[in-house]
C-alpha cells in the first residue's frame, strides 16, 4: 500500500477510535508514555539553563522511531532538532537524524505558511480589515528560537465582529470556502483539494492547512462551556512588523490568558509542546514584572475564567518550578473547583497528553455546578455545532460510532487482561 494511503487509513480509523493504537500499532502504550516523559524531561533541563547540553535517549523499551513519534505528537519534534543542532541536547546518531528531518519540514513549513499568511494579508489590508495573527504564527517567530521550531498547522486571524462578513467575502474570492466549525467564535476555511497528511511520524511541510478566522477570543469548552478574556480593548494589540504586511499581534497579558485558556481547553491533550510555548512566553514578558501578572490575575478573575487558565498553567509550573508568580497560581487555584484540582493533579506535565484512547470523561472537566453537568449531559446525548442541533440522521451515525468504540475499547481490554 502507498504510504500515504497508509496513513489516511490509520488516520481514518483513529478518527472512529480515538485511540492512538490505531495511529502507531508499533508503538506500545508504555512506549509511547515513556518516550513522552523524555521530551518533557530534556525540555525542562534546556529551560532550566543546564550548563551542558541535557542528553536524550529512547528510553528502556523505545527506540528512536518511538521517541520521535512521541516528540512530533507533544509538537517538540523541530525544536528538539534544533537544540540538537546547536548542542544543547546531546543524543546517538540515529535519534539525532531523525530529529534533524523534523527541524528541515518545520523550517520548510514556516517558510510555505508565512508566504501563503501575506498572500491572504494582502487583499485584507486593501479592505480596510484590522487584523490580528494568532498562535503558531505569532509565538513562532517572537518567543521561539525561531520559526520552524514551533509546527503550525493552521494560519489563525482574529477580526473585530463587524469586519467577519467582509473577511469572508476575502477569503472566498481566494478560493477558500467556509467549512462547519465546532467553535461558534471562528470559521474554518479551506482550499479546494486541500491534500493530505503525508507521515505520521514528523509534520510534514507539504501536510494541508487551512485559515480559522476567529472573531472573538473566547474559547468554547467541551460541555458546552465558553472561556472568556472579555472584547478586545486597544491595549490588547500590538503592531509586529516581522512580516512584509502590516499586522498585530496580542499584548503580554492577553496573549498570556488567552493560551493558558486555549491550551487548558484540549484537556486531555495538553503537550509538552504547548506548556514549552507558555514558558517561553513568561520568560520573555513577565519575568521580574509584577504589574503584568498582577493584570493577568485581574484579567481572568474579571472574566470568570482563572479555572480554565489554572491547569494549563499549573502543569507548566510543575515543568518548570518557579516559572509562574505564586500568588498569581495560589489565586487561580483558589477560584478552581476542587474536582477540577484534584483532575490537574493527577496529570503530569510529560503524560497530561493522553492519547491511548482520548478520554470521553472530558465533557464534564468543566462543570462546576450540577446545571453545567446536566447541560453538558445533554449535549452528550443530542450534539450540536454552531449551526444548531444535528440532524437526526447525524446523531444515529455518532451513537453508531461510539458503539463502535465502546467495542474497541472493550476487545482491547480483554485482549490485556
Amino acid at each position: 500500500m502507498d504510504p500515504e494511503d497508509v496513513v489516511a487509513t490509520r488516520l481514518a480509523r483513529y478518527a472512529l477510535t480515538c485511540d492512538a493504537r490505531d495511529l502507531w500499532p508499533e508503538v506500545s502504550v508504555a512506549a509511547f508514555r515513556a518516550c513522552q516523559e523524555a521530551v518533557a524531561g530534556v525540555a525542562a533541563g534546556v529551560l532550566a539553563g543546564s550548563d551542558v547540553p541535557v542528553t536524550l535517549a529512547p528510553p528502556r523499551g523505545a527506540d528512536a522511531r518511538a521517541l520521535g513519534i512521541a516528540a512530533m505528537a507533544a509538537g517538540m519534534g523541530p525544536l528538539l532538532g534544533y537544540w540538537v543542532e546547536v548542542g544543547k541536547v546531546r543524543t546517538d546518531p540515529a535519534l539525532a537524524e531523525r530529529l534533524a528531518v523534523h527541524l528541515e519540514h518545520g523550517r520548510r513549513r514556516a517558510a510555505r505558511m508565512r508566504e501563503e499568511l501575506e498572500r491572504v494579508l494582502a487583499p485584507l489590508g486593501e479592505r480596510g480589515i484590522e487584523l490580528v495573527v494568532l498562535k503558531g504564527l505569532d509565538t513562532g517567530y517572537r518567543y521561539f528560537p525561531e520559526p520552524g521550531t514551533r509546527p503550525t498547522a493552521d494560519i489563525d486571524l482574529l477580526v473585530k465582529p463587524t469586519d467577519r462578513r467582509a473577511a469572508g467575502q476575502v477569503l472566498s474570492s481566494l478560493g477558500f470556502s467556509e467549512e462547519q466549525s465546532q467553535q461558534p467564535q471562528r470559521g474554518h476555511w479551506t482550499l479546494p483539494s486541500p491534500g493530505r497528511v503525508r507521515s505520521l511520524e514528523f509534520a510534514h511541510a507539504d501536510d494541508p492547512w487551512h485559515v480559522d478566522l476567529h472573531h472573538s477570543l473566547d474559547r468554547k469548552l467541551a460541555g458546552g462551556i465558553v472561556a472568556s478574556v472579555g472584547a478586545l480593548a486597544p491595549a490588547d494589540v500590538q503592531p509586529f512588523l516581522g512580516f512584509a504586511l502590516p499586522a498585530a499581534v496580542l499584548s503580554p497579558v492577553t496573549l498570556l490568558a488567552f493560551l493558558a485558556i486555549h491550551t487548558s481547553s484540549h484537556f486531555y491533550a495538553m503537550s509538552s509542546g504547548k506548556l514549552v510555548e507558555l514558558a517561553l512566553v513568561i520568560r520573555r514578558d513577565f519575568e521580574g514584572r509584577q504589574e503584568r501578572w498582577r493584570a493577568v490575575g485581574e484579567l481572568l478573575a474579571r472574566h470568570g475564567s482563572a479555572r480554565f487558565a489554572y491547569p494549563a498553567l499549573s502543569l507548566a509550573e510543575r515543568l518548570l518550578p518557579g516559572l509562574i508568580d505564586p500568588g498569581v497560581l495560589g489565586a487561580l487555584r483558589a477560584a478552581t473547583p476542587s474536582r477540577l484540582r484534584r483532575l490537574v493533579g493527577g496529570l503530569d506535565p510529560g503524560t497530561a497528553q493522553r492519547l491511548h484512547p482520548y478520554p470521553l470523561a472530558e465533557l464534564l472537566v468543566w462543570a462546576a455546578s450540577p446545571g453545567q453537568v446536566i447541560g453538558a449531559a445533554l449535549r452528550r446525548i443530542w450534539p450540536r455545532t454552531n449551526q444548531g442541533f444535528l440532524s437526526r440522521r447525524q446523531v444515529a451515525t455518532i451513537y453508531r460510532v461510539r458503539l463502535f468504540r465502546t467495542g474497541i475499547a472493550l476487545a482491547r481490554s480483554l485482549r490485556l487482561r
